[in-house]
This record gives C-alpha cells, sequence and structure tokens, in this order.
C-alpha cells in the first residue's frame, strides 16, 4: 500500500528548554538553523546576530554540532515549507516569532528600591524595542507585561512592580508562550493539509524522550520518566504477564519468568490521592502554595516509601527509584510550570498585534482559556482559586489515551541502546549497554522467547497453510475439538494413539483446541519445507506455461508479420503526404505575408489622415464660430496652462459591470410632476417669453434678476455659448471650462436658476446632435453641484423627464431628485467644490459611480455612490453590507492620498473630498 496521510500528535513540549539549556545541550535546532541560513538582508530585518550573542542560545556551551550543517537544514526547511503551501508572510511571521524570542532571553534588568521594596527595571530598552517591532506591538505594553503584575478587580486594575527574579519569569513566560503557540499552529497547519481524506489502514510510530537523569532535573523530567514507566508497565504487562497468563490459560506446561514490576513506582508518581503529580495539581489550586510546601507535602506522605528518598540535608529536591535507576528532582518552579497558563493582560497585549498569524495565535489560545474558565468555575471557593487545568493533569489524560490506543492494537517495541553517555561515535561502553539492557527488561524478553512459544497459529488457518500434512487421511477440520488434538499430535509427532491413551498428561485431559504454540525453530521447519512444496508447484506451473505463452508468441509473431508490412505501406504513404503538406504550408505563408502587407499599408496611411478627421469631428458641432466669444483672462490662463497636459488621475477611474443596485424608493417623481410644464415657467418668470436656442449673445438675461447680476449672466452666457460650440476644446480643457462656469454657479447662488435657465435654453430645438450632447452634459454637470431653487426645480425635472438627450434622462433625473430630496431635509444642498473627473466620466458615458471602500480589518467593498452621497450615507452602506442593520448613524469614511489622509465630516459629500484631493 502507499501512505495516503498522516496525523501528528503532540503530547508534550519541552518549553524549559527554550529559556535553559544544561551543559553541553543545545537549544531547539531552528534557532540555530534560522541564523546560520538566512540571508544577510533577512538577517538584517530581523536584527539578529550569531548564536554566541543570545542567552537563550549560549547557555550550554555548545552553538555548532560537528556534523551538522545548519544552512543546508534550513534550506531544506525552507523546501519543505514551500512543499507545504506555506505563504510568504506566514513565513514570515514564523521567522519574526523565533527572532523576537532570542531578543526576549536578551532583555536583562535592573534592581533599584522604590517605597522600601525592590523593583525591576529594564536595562536593555533596544531589545524590548526590536521585539515590539517584530511582534507589532506596543513597546510600552511589552514592557509593562514583563516589570508588572496586573490584578483585577470590579472597579480597576492594580499594576504591581515585580522584583528582577519574578521579572525574568515573567520575560521566560512570554518566550515560551510564543514558541508553544507556534509550535502548536505548525503542528495544527501540516495536519490539515495532510489529514488523510479518507478512512483507511493505519501505522502509529510513538516517539518518545528516553530516560533521563540529567544534572538539573525539573518537572518536564518527572514527566518524560513517568511516560517511560508507564510505557515499560505496558511493556512488561504486554511481554510477560498476558503471555505467561495465557500459557496457564491453555493449560501449557509452564515454569513462570520473574519480571520487574514497576506498579509501585506509578502509583507512587500518579495514585490518587497522595501521588507526586497529584499533590502537586492539588497545590498548584491554592494561591499562597509554594514549591517548598510542595515538598514538605510530598515528604510527608511518602517519607516511608522505598521508591521515595528524602534528602539528608534540606534541599529543594527528592529521590525517586525507577525501574532504569534513581533520579534526583529538583522542585523549583514546579508550581510554576504545572500551572503553566498565560496572564490576561499579555493575552490581551499580543491579541492587539498587528501580525496576524501572532494575533490570531493568542486569540485561539484565549478562547480555550475562556471555555476552560466557563466549565471549572463551578469549582471555585472562597479558599481557592478555580482549578485550572494543569500540565501533570493533562499528560496524565494523554498518556492514559495513548495506552487505551495501544492496547486496542498490536503494539511492537523498539529498543534504542546507547553504546556510551559521551555522545562519541566509535565507543562502545559495556557497562552502560549492560545496565540498559538489564533494566529494560531485553534479558527476560530473550529468555521468554526463547522457552515460550511466540508462534500462535488458528488451528483452522494451520490445516490451510499445511494441506499436505493431512494427505491420505480423514479431514479433521470435521472433527470434535478432541480428534483435532489427538490427530496433529500423531502427525507431528506427539505420541501414538496408545501412548496418548495411556499418557493421562495431556490425551485425558481437556486440551486446548483453539490455536496451535510453536517454537520459532519448529515453525521455521514447517515453513521451509511449505516453501518447498510451493517451489515445485511454481516450477511445474512455470513449465506449462511457458509452453502457453510459445505457443501463443508464435502466432503473435506472424500476424505481427503481416501488420508490420501494412504499416510500412502505410508509413510510406504518409511521408508523402507530409511533403506535399510541407509545401502547402510554405504557399499559404506567402499568401499570408502578401494580405498582411497591404493591411499594415492601410492602417498606416489611416494614421496619417486620423488629426484631419479629428477636426472635421470637433467642427462638426459648431453651430456659430464662437471663437471670437470673450472669456476671462484667469479662465484663459488655465486653459492656456492645460493645452497639451494628460488628465491627471485618468487611471484610478474603470468601467465596470457590478450588479444592479436596488433602487432607491425615495427618488419617485412627484405625482403632480405634470402641472409644471417648462412653458408655464417661462411665461412666468422669464423676462420675455421665448424659449429655444440662440447662437447669439444674449442682450439681457433670460430671467428676472438683480441689477449687479445681470453682467455676471450675460457673461456665463458667452461661456456656455463657447463651451458647446467650440471645437478646440477638448481632454482636460474641456473639463477645466465646465468646471469654471459650475464654480460660478457655486460662487453666486442668485445665478443658480439663471446658469441653469440658460443650459436648458440651449438645448431645446437644437439642431446640430454634437452641439445637444455638450449641452446636456453641461446641464447634467450643473445638477451634479447645486439644486435649482424650490420655484425651478419641478419645472426643471419635467423638462428633462420629457426632451432629455438620449442616456441623460436617467441621468439627470437621479441628481435632480437627490438634491431636491437633500434640500427637502434642510441641509445645504450646494456642494464646495466643482465635480470630481470621476463625475465627468460618468456623465459622458450616462454611467453610475462605484467607490474602492476597504475596512481596516482587511474587508474591501465596491459601493455605489452619487454627486449627493454624504460620508454617513457611504458608511451607512458599508456597515449594512456587513450585517449591522441598525446604529449606523455617526460613521463616516476618510481617503487616503499616498501617505496622507484626509478626513470627512458626516454631513459633508464625498466627491467634494475627492474633488479637493484632484
Amino acid at each position: 500500500g502507499l501512505i495516503c496521510g498522516a496525523i501528528t500528535s503532540q503530547y508534550l513540549l519541552e518549553k524549559s528548554r527554550v529559556v535553559f539549556q544544561a551543559k553541553s545541550e543545545r537549544n531547539y535546532h531552528i534557532f540555530y538553523e534560522m541564523l546560520a541560513g538566512l540571508p544577510s538582508q533577512q538577517r538584517q530585518r530581523y536584527c539578529l546576530q550569531g548564536a554566541e550573542t543570545y542567552y537563550y542560545l549560549n547557555q550550554g556551551g555548545n552553538c555548532e554540532i560537528p556534523g551538522k550543517d545548519d544552512a543546508e537544514d534550513f534550506r531544506r526547511l525552507l523546501n519543505t515549507m514551500e512543499v507545504l503551501n506555506f505563504s510568504v508572510d506566514e513565513q514570515n511571521s514564523i521567522f519574526r516569532i523565533l527572532s523576537s524570542v532570542l531578543h526576549l532571553g536578551n532583555v536583562y534588568f535592573e534592581k533599584y528600591e522604590t517605597d522600601c521594596q525592590e523593583v525591576a527595571t529594564v536595562v536593555s530598552a533596544t531589545e524590548i524595542r526590536t521585539v515590539a517591532e517584530l511582534l507589532q506591538v506596543s513597546p510600552e505594553g511589552l514592557q509593562k507585561a514583563i516589570t508588572f503584575k496586573v490584578t483585577e478587580t470590579q472597579r480597576e486594575k492594580i499594576f504591581t512592580p515585580l522584583t528582577v527574579e519574578s521579572a525574568v519569569d515573567a520575560r521566560d513566560a512570554i518566550a515560551k508562550t510564543l514558541y508553544s503557540l507556534l509550535f502548536s499552529w505548525l503542528t495544527d497547519r501540516i495536519n490539515k493539509l495532510v489529514y488523510p481524506r479518507q478512512e483507511a489502514l493505519s501505522i502509529a510510530i510513538l516517539d518518545i524522550y528516553g530516560f533521563e537523569d540529567l544534572t538539573f532535573n525539573s518537572f518536564e523530567q518527572l514527566c518524560i520518566n513517568y511516560a517511560n514507566e508507564y510505557l515499560q508497565f505496558f511493556f512488561n504487562r504486554i511481554v510477560f504477564q498476558e503471555e505467561q497468563e495465557e500459557y496457564i490459560r491453555e493449560q501449557i506446561e509452564w515454569k513462570e519468568i520473574p519480571f520487574s514490576d514497576n506498579q509501585p513506582c506509578i502509583d507512587l508518581i500518579s495514585q490518587k490521592p497522595y501521588g507526586i503529580l497529584r499533590i502537586l495539581d492539588d497545590q498548584s489550586c491554592f494561591p499562597q502554595a509554594t514549591d517548598h510546601t510542595f515538598l514538605q507535602k510530598c515528604h510527608y506522605h511518602h517519607a516511608t516509601n522505598p521508591l521515595y528518598t528524602k534528602p539528608k540535608m534540606p534541599l529543594p529536591e527528592f529521590t525517586i527509584k525507577h525501574y532504569a535507576g534513581k533520579v534526583t528532582y529538583q522542585v523549583h518552579k514546579f508550581l510554576d510550570k504545572n500551572y503553566d497558563q498565560v496572564r490576561q493582560d499579555v493575552l490581551d497585549l499580543f491579541i492587539s498585534s498587528r501580525t496576524k498569524v501572532v494575533a490570531n495565535l493568542f486569540f485561539g489560545h484565549a478562547q480555550v482559556m475562556a471555555r476552560q474558565r466557563s466549565l471549572l468555575r463551578r469549582s471555585s471557593t472562597r479558599t481557592r482559586r478555580y482549578k485550572a487545568p494543569t500540565v501533570a493533569a493533562r499528560f496524565q489524560q494523554s498518556l492514559l489515551e495513548l495506552v487505551e490506543r495501544m492496547e486496542r492494537c498490536n503494539p511492537f517495541f523498539v529498543r534504542c541502546i546507547k553504546p556510551n553517555n559521551k555522545k562519541e561515535p566509535g565507543l562502545f561502553e559495556a557497562d552502560v549497554v549492560r545496565t540498559q539492557l538489564r533494566y529494560s527488561g531485553i534479558l527476560e524478553t530473550i529468555r521468554i522467547r526463547k522457552e515460550g512459544y511466540p508462534i500462535r497459529i488458528p488451528f483452522l488457518v494451520f490445516i490451510d497453510r499445511c494441506p499436505g500434512l493431512q494427505a491420505g487421511h480423514c479431514q479433521p477440520s470435521q472433527g470434535t475439538p478432541q480428534s483435532l488434538w489427538v490427530f496433529w499430535g500423531q502427525r507431528l509427532g506427539w505420541g501414538s494413539p496408545a501412548v496418548a491413551a495411556g499418557n493421562p498428561s495431556w490425551s485425558s485431559r481437556p486440551h486446548p483446541c483453539s490455536q496451535l504454540f510453536l517454537k520459532e525453530q519448529l515453525y521455521q521447519a514447517l515453513e521451509s519445507k511449505r516453501c518447498r512444496a510451493h517451489h515445485l508447484a511454481a516450477l511445474t506451473l512455470q513449465r506449462y506455461a511457458r509452453t502457453f505463452f510459445i505457443k501463443r508468441r508464435f502466432r503473435s509473431l506472424r500476424r505481427k508479420i503481416v501488420l508490420l508490412q501494412s504499416r510500412a505501406r502505410g508509413y510510406l504513404a504518409r511521408q508523402r503526404y507530409r511533403r506535399m503538406r510541407h509545401t502547402l504550408i510554405k504557399f499559404r505563408s506567402l499568401v499570408h505575408i502578401y494580405v498582411n502587407r497591404r493591411r499594415y499599408l492601410k492602417v498606416r496611411w489611416g494614421l496619417g489622415h486620423t488629426p484631419v478627421l479629428r477636426r472635421q469631428e470637433l467642427t462638426r458641432r459648431e453651430v456659430v464660430d464662437v471663437t471670437h466669444l470673450e472669456i476671462p483672462a484667469e479662465l484663459m490662463g488655465l486653459l492656456e496652462a492645460a493645452a497639451g497636459e494628460r488628465v491627471p488621475h485618468r487611471h484610478r477611474s474603470q468601467p465596470l459591470f457590478p450588479p444592479p443596485t436596488a433602487p432607491d424608493p425615495q427618488l419617485t417623481l412627484p405625482l403632480d410632476i405634470n402641472d409644471y410644464p417648462m412653458a408655464k415657467y417661462v411665461r412666468g418668470h422669464f423676462q420675455e417669453p421665448a424659449f429655444g436656442m440662440l447662437t447669439a449673445p444674449l442682450k439681457a438675461p433670460l430671467t428676472r434678476l438683480d441689477e449687479e447680476l445681470c453682467h455676471e449672466a450675460l457673461s456665463l452666457f458667452q461661456l456656455i455659448l463657447r463651451f458647446m460650440g467650440d471645437p478646440g476644446l477638448g481632454g482636460p480643457q474641456e473639463t477645466l471650462f465646465g468646471n469654471y462656469i459650475v464654480q460660478k454657479g457655486l460662487s453666486v447662488p442668485g445665478l443658480r436658476d439663471e446658469l441653469l435657465a440658460q443650459a436648458a435654453n440651449q438645448v431645446w430645438r437644437n439642431t446640430n446632435v454634437n452641439n445637444e450632447e455638450r449641452g446636456w452634459l453641461l446641464l447634467a454637470t450643473c445638477l451634479s453641484a447645486f439644486p435649482p431653487s424650490a420655484a425651478f426645480d419641478k419645472y426643471l425635472l419635467k423638462f428633462v423627464s420629457d426632451y432629455a438627450f438620449a442616456g441623460y434622462k436617467p441621468v439627470c433625473q437621479r441628481k435632480l431628485m437627490h438634491a431636491m430630496a437633500r434640500s427637502q431635509l434642510g441641509a445645504a444642498a450646494a456642494r464646495t467644490f466643482p465635480p470630481s473627473l470621476l463625475e465627468w466620466t460618468a456623465n459622458r458615458q450616462q454611467a453610475s459611480m462605484a467607490l474602492d471602500l476597504h475596512c481596516f480589518n482587511g474587508d474591501q467593498f465596491s459601493c455605489p455612490i452619487h454627486s449627493w452621497s454624504t460620508g454617513e450615507d457611504l458608511a451607512g452602506d458599508v456597515l449594512k453590507l456587513r450585517g449591522l442593520a441598525e446604529g449606523w448613524r455617526g460613521w463616516s469614511v476618510a481617503m487616503k492620498a499616498g501617505a496622507q489622509w484626509a478626513e470627512l465630516a458626516g454631513h459633508d459629500y464625498v466627491l467634494d473630498l475627492v474633488s479637493d484631493l484632484e
């Protein structure tokens, strides 16, 4: 079969190795590999130096291992990450976390006294800033998390300064938490990628630490050695206890082989209620408990246990006699390592990180802790804090689940023997090897395999595998269990029927009949005979098979010769066809060259005549010569400056095809719209009841204006004539000219109705299509910036609804009704700035507008917008898209141009902000 998936389970991570290593020990390999394999640019980005400069890496004294190439191993690690689809951002986040762990180790403290107490202060502020920058958190918050303890009450948070020793512990706790959460995240990521997609047969491989007896043995070594004790107990039960019980159950003559039972040692460590780990869990529940009180409890309950040794001197340690020998454990920080809870202020600090991986790691851990608190808070009392799950409890539960899984399987044991304790190649220490063979039970295992019956085969299976033993005899599988036993006893030489009948040692008792117990030597002899019989049968089959294949090969060869002849004839015909096809392809290429050449000459001729065609198109919109009309000097200067320039921000406006938006129920034509024809307004408000396109400048304004505005109105009409009929206007000059006219209406509110009336007058009965289209473009642009007065709005709405140029009817209707709606709300309806380039583009193409909005959580929306949309309206649309049906009032948007942010009040218009930045 093939491996189709894998699952990695984590039982105990030695987190203390991250912050402490014994002599001649190294930290985890990844740190050294990262420092050796990262390019110089990335090392500078993470502020990394050599391994000898980091406190977390140089405690053991060995930063390099002979024969291990850390740089090459790191390259293999990067290749593995690429295979497992880790993105570049995720890889950078991983290296940021690992680098921050190294920099945390170089954060040093000094003590000073304040208010008669010793307080720790950070000496290496540079390292704090480096760690904060790598993890994207606040430097002040990180320093406070290391040097202060936070106590939360119902009303406030109390910050208590830590001593130097407590600050070091807080620093190390953060480093261990970062590494352990990253390790768990990587394990889960890998499991999601290689998890089998369907249920299949599986093989589980358990790789566990060997028995450990270091110079300084702490809580991790106790857990590791307890796991080894439990697995040794499981090994003894499988190999010795259950094996010999089966011999007795099957009534086989057997002399029991003694073995070392380590059940008392397991009870000493984990039995309720006074096992060492049970005492440790109980002490972890008391706020005033210390490592010393835990040690005194152990001395009190186990001083008389022969497997437990109390030190003669008052030292913080105890000794346990394991199956592999005595180990002395130092209880320093036993309770802290067992409790292993992350402070809430540390969780809040890293959850606020701007690095997504770091924030997700601590957010997930916070959710797990919250679920545990909700489940276990019921056990809290006045004298005890709630009993959080400890490392020892989780480890025992994991170990029990592991053993239960192993009991359901068929386990195989692989014993690793160390040739020496010096970690040197080519050195064999007999005493070291002998000791390991003795305490691991290898010698007893060899003996029980030698004297016992390691091969067990069910009777029916044995009969099927060795049918030759029953040749010429009756079928014993059809008899009773007693007849099976007697029959096979005769066949295998256990005795004749007469001897069997007279030997009460086996023939007169109820013999086992379920399976056959064999020694290895007999089993190998039977297998050898079986293999020889199969070999002879295979030779016979091969002889007949070869005869069959030779005959079939002859018939096949004759058919192939005939086929080869036909294929040869076909090959020659295809060769002739290919030569002919090649000739035709060359001929077709020449034809294509000729056709493409003529097409190229035609296109080049057309490019030479494009300016002439452009001038003809511009001339078509000229009704009369308007170039002689005067325009203001300031506008002339702006037009000359804009001549030949490209339109700025042109690439920012892109045509899109979003799904149609729902119609706005507020935008409906008034029910009395038919009561407001334009002719009625002309009769009542125009100075002369004449309405229609004019080709010459006005002598007097169309509407009744104050005397000081009359001259402005006449100049404005000349600008409208010039805008609609000047063939030289195009590109940025056209937009600039139109915005100048709109700005006049924005600056002088009294001219707005006059301006709109003049534009409407010029599009009525205009026989020049291009000239009329420019007039409607100007009218739509004016309605984008300011509304008509209440006395004119319905007349103008009726006019555009009935007579608008193709495509401009919905544009002008929407803009006018939006402006009327803003006026009815009592808000300042007029815009502050002329229309933006986006509005000009949308008006020319008679299209709707949309803006891309980005939220700070990474979400992006393309929201429809119109000329009268306010910041509050647009922000409300985004919040509604995100599911917030109520409470969206009071929000607004901001625009970022390069590194500059432009804020917008909620009542201001969004496109005014765009126009201002343009």
